[in-house]
């Protein structure tokens, strides 16, 4: 987000990667309310608020795609599936490299 040269690409940009992640987190609401029922929850929201949340950032996504295309929103979406990529093997299959059990935080963080 620091390649732009000017603010408003980077309010742009970093404004469009907002909306993507709260759109995947109001579909998230609405899947696990539909696939999990009966979870446990510290509390619940009503289903329409994340309902009418999506749709407003599925318009804030597509529409400026739609409308002004610009290559910064392909750069967005790209570094969104570079964490995706990262996320899936190391984080969601659990597969560890050598060196990562070397880099613990006991001998990362230095010790007061």
């Amino acid at each position: 987000m620091v390649i732009p040269t000017n603010i408003g690409t980077l309010i742009n940009v970093f404004s469009f990667t907002k909306w993507v992640f709260y759109w995947f987190a109001m579909l998230s609401v609405i899947v696990m309310r539909w696939t999990r029922p009966n979870m446990e929850r510290p509390f619940k929201v009503p289903l329409p608020i994340p309902i009418v949340m999506s749709i407003i950032s599925a318009y804030l996504v597509i529409g400026p795609i739609v409308e002004t295309p610009k290559p910064e929103y392909i750069y967005s979406m790209l570094f969104i599936l570079a964490g995706l990529l990262l996320y899936v093997p190391f984080v969601f299959m659990r597969w560890r490299l050598p060196i990562m059990g070397k880099l613990d935080a006991n001998t990362v963080c230095l010790k007061t």
